[in-house]
């Protein structure tokens, strides 16, 4: 079982002719509600290929709620883990996407209600776990569960984009320290990629992975940095490829794939993701990818 520790959302998607930097009126060319969220979109993904999952994550007492728990049981996710907080609302992403680029940019809110006042998670539904990805919310209770994987020998996976508070305090308990190329630069402050991820094996033990979206990326393993490459897609939205891009790569890691087949393949998921509007509508069935592999000159068998 792939077990995650995060964020679930619902997303509100506006596909617009160009980030707008005036004041005005404006249309879309497009809308889309969506279930979203890193962890929650990350074991999606992990579900489609074949992975049993659990989420942990916390929303309101609201009909976005119900939202939420819906898209993830649609997927195949088990939802025991999630906790609906009392008199609070869930968390919604206005996500903004380029119809002309297929970049995006997201608008949520940094103090998130559902995700203020303690609740503790069930931690015996963690039993079973093989694999347990952290996006860096709900802190004090991902970290009780960091704890008890390495106690267990269970490896630990990162997806961090924003340095929340006491967010360091996860880095011990990291084995695959998976973050986007412009959240390395904060946290190391310096931006030529070789500095940075001996910067980040400095500042956790687990192994420092790069991502660069179109560019591929680059990772530090054994003393030696080395590249995975990306995949060519026709882009409509890459909205939810870096989550699809950790989700596949906690369902290969689960399966023993060493770090660059996981990094490949995890490549490839991300970038089939981009077909389509939105962060789950695109993410590949495993004959989907398997057949993008062929094309694209990569093996194409996997578990």
């Amino acid at each position: 079982m792939i077990t995650a520790i995060g964020i679930s959302v619902i997303d509100h998607i506006m596909v617009i002719d160009g980030f707008k930097v005036d004041e005005g009126s404006f249309h879309c060319e497009q809308y889309l509600i969506e279930g979203g969220g890193m962890a929650a979109t990350a074991l999606c993904t992990a579900s489609k290929l074949g992975a049993h999952t659990r989420l942990f994550s916390r929303t309101g007492d609201d009909v976005n709620a119900q939202l939420i728990i819906e898209g993830l049981k649609k997927f195949g996710v088990d939802t025991a883990g999630i906790v609906k907080a009392t008199d609070k609302h869930s968390t919604i992403c206005i996500v903004l996407v380029d119809s002309r680029t297929g970049e995006k940019q997201f608008y949520s809110e940094r103090i998130k209600s559902a995700y203020t006042g303690k609740i503790t998670l069930d931690s015996t539904l963690l039993e079973g776990t093989r694999v347990l990805l952290l996006d860096g919310h709900w802190i004090d209770e991902a970290l009780k569960a960091a704890r008890w994987a390495r106690k267990n020998n269970i490896p630990v996976v990162a997806d961090f984009k924003r340095n929340y508070d006491d967010l360091d305090k996860l880095f011990p308990y990291i084995d695959y320290f998976i973050i986007p190329h412009f959240f390395a630069c904060e946290l190391a402050g310096k931006c030529n990629t070789d500095v940075l991820l001996r910067k980040l094996a400095s500042l956790q033990p687990g192994i420092p992975v790069i991502t660069m979206g179109s560019e591929g990326g680059v990772y530090l393993a054994d003393g030696e940095i080395r590249r995975y490459k990306a995949f060519p897609v026709n882009c409509v939205d890459s909205t939810g490829a870096g989550d699809a891009f950790h989700g596949a790569f906690c369902y290969f890691l689960s399966h023993g794939l060493d770090i660059g087949r996981c990094l490949e393949l995890s490549s490839a998921t991300g970038a089939l993701n981009c077909r389509a509007l939105g962060g789950r509508a695109a993410l590949p069935t495993r004959s989907e990818l398997s057949a993008f592999l062929s094309a694209n000159g990569s093996h194409s068998q996997f578990p």
